[in-house]
């Protein structure tokens, strides 16, 4: 019973390290191949812009001196797939991050903002410059302690616990936050704490991040310029520049009003992708502002995108100086390969006005085409990686490819890109996330894009077989090992080839085939090993002296 249990935790052993060291090489080099599309991308593939922009009201963006007119413009900073990993591991646990407990961290005067996940409490140190009595400055620093019931200098039971806080990241004088476990959002100020109605269990609102709503920033950006005009000879003499002909310096109409301000509604980002208004007094809903776009794919998909589902994301609102009302807002997401990228435009009703993804045309310059399809198609040398790309993804086991397809969504769309085992990011996943037609045809679909893989996992399967049989493994090990082939394809083919005995064969009398010596009857005939018997001569060599 021993041998058997020491043969297949050897086995399983090996298999294991084989699969990892096969795993690591073609991870390396699916990495070049992603590395070398993207260097290809060419620049329309990279940004969307909307001029107008469409929430400025017509009677200023029509004015007579307006000489440029308001602009929102997104645009892919795209960086090689294994950093983005590494930049977005340090960006979550940095102080700020989604991941850390300190909110606002300042060096030089030495404030600081955390959850105390001990206590259960937000920790706030800050530094106030008092100027004393004989005019000089004295430096004091005050603690304080806020909890859902209140805030003190002295952390208190009696303040409560908070479990889960996220908190807005705009910069204001009153924190706002909600906490995933008592499902309320509260208003924490200089001495008090307003807590907000508590959303009921039927209630489907399931924030996830408020304020500023962005993911992996340095891979994204998203600006909005107001419309500009000419400025006057006294105006720019007055800003201390030179008018030069053919260089007028242009003035904003109007300036955005920032959104920390108390006035102004707080966006709130929901599980779903949705984007909620939130007042900031009331801490309760006040409408939908719009939701986080979906990037073209290059398998189209008819699916709402979720937070996860973006590599990275960023939420602009707007707002005027001259009245602060809520105009709308402008959302631009990065699909999860990194290759497509989408704009959105809402009105102040939530209202979908505008929207637009990357795109270029076609080598002949006839239709527009996804930048998604046209990075791996329509830049020159893009066709010959590509084939590379997906050669490379049918090396990898079958079974593990099926259960990419199966997981496409499961897998944060960052860390798709630092998989090992699964391919969150292939072709066969990118095609798991297409929800056109049912499942098996979606299911045999997928199957044919990685046909390559399956061809080569049943070539392999009946070498194993053939040898199997020759080499005298009984018909279930047999069974095992093909099986195993057929899952795990190269990687299971390597194993075996390491671990199967390593017995010389000899030639069986009866049946005239190769078989094992070790074993008492032929594995090929079943004929029992007949070994010579050896009978003492009647003779022997005495020692001549006698």
């Amino acid at each position: 019973m021993k041998s058997p249990i020491n043969h297949l935790v050897k086995v399983l052993t090996t298999g294991f390290v084989v699969l990892v060291l096969l795993s690591l090489p073609l991870f390396w080099a699916r990495y070049a191949c992603e590395i070398t599309l993207e260097e290809m991308m060419l620049r329309d593939f990279r940004e969307v812009t909307f001029e107008p922009s469409g929430l400025v009201p017509p009677e200023i963006e029509n004015d007579p001196n307006v000489v440029r007119h308001s602009q929102v413009n997104a645009g892919m900073r795209t960086e090689a797939p294994l950093s983005l990993g590494i930049v977005d591991y340090f960006i979550a646990r940095s102080p700020g991050g989604r991941w850390s407990n300190v909110y606002r961290y300042d060096r030089d005067d030495q404030d600081w903002m955390y959850f105390d996940e001990e206590t259960g409490q937000i920790v706030f140190l800050e530094t106030h410059k008092v100027k004393m009595p004989d005019k000089t400055v004295s430096v004091r620093k005050t603690q304080r302690y806020a909890g859902p019931e209140g805030i003190s200098e002295i952390a208190d039971k009696t303040l409560g616990r908070f479990i889960d806080p996220i908190i807005s990241r705009w910069p204001s004088r009153a924190l706002i936050l909600y906490d995933k476990k008592l499902r309320c959002f509260f208003r924490i100020e200089e001495k008090t704490v307003v807590k907000g109605p508590q959303l009921g269990d039927d209630d489907p609102h399931k924030p996830v991040q408020i304020g500023m709503l962005r993911k992996n920033f340095p891979f994204l950006r998203l600006d909005w310029e107001p419309p500009m005009r000419n400025a006057t000879p006294e105006e720019r003499e007055g800003r201390g520049f030179r008018p030069r002909a053919g260089f007028p310096y242009n003035i904003s109409i109007v300036h955005r009003y920032h959104p920390y301000r108390a006035d102004h509604p707080l966006l709130v980002l929901d599980e779903s992708g949705r984007i909620d208004l939130l007042d900031k007094q009331t801490l309760s809903f006040t409408g939908i502002a719009g939701r986080l776009p979906a990037p073209e794919s290059v398998f189209p998909s008819t699916k709402s995108v979720t937070p996860k589902d973006l590599l990275a994301y960023e939420v602009l609102s707007l707002a005027f100086n001259t009245d602060r009302k809520y105009r709308g807002m402008f959302a631009a997401g990065v699909g999860r390969e990194g290759i497509a990228m989408a704009l959105a435009v809402f009105n102040e009703r939530g209202e979908l006005i505008k929207t637009g993804h990357t795109e270029s045309t076609d080598r002949r310059g006839r239709r527009n085409i996804p930048s998604s399809k046209a990075v791996f198609w329509e830049v020159p040398g893009a066709p010959a990686t590509t084939v590379a790309k997906y050669l490379l993804e049918n090396l990898h086991p079958p079974i593990l490819s099926v259960v990419s397809y199966l997981t496409a969504d499961s897998f944060e769309a960052a860390s798709g890109h630092r998989a090992l085992f699964f391919l969150p990011n292939s072709f066969i996943a990118m095609k798991g996330r297409d929800y056109r037609g049912n499942f098996a045809e979606r299911f045999i679909s997928g199957l044919w894009l990685i046909s390559p893989s399956i061809i080569l996992a049943i070539l392999l399967a009946c070498r194993v077989g053939k040898n199997a049989t020759a080499v005298g493994f009984s018909e279930n090990a047999r069974h095992y090992w093909i099986i195993g082939t057929l899952a795990f394809g190269l990687a299971a083919y390597i194993t075996y080839r390491l671990t199967r005995p390593k017995i010389t064969l000899v030639t069986c009398q009866n049946c005239g085939k190769m078989r094992r010596p070790d074993m008492t009857k032929c594995h090929r005939c079943g004929s029992k090993w007949h070994v010579p018997e050896l009978t003492p001569p009647a003779w022997r060599v005495l020692d001549g002296g006698e």
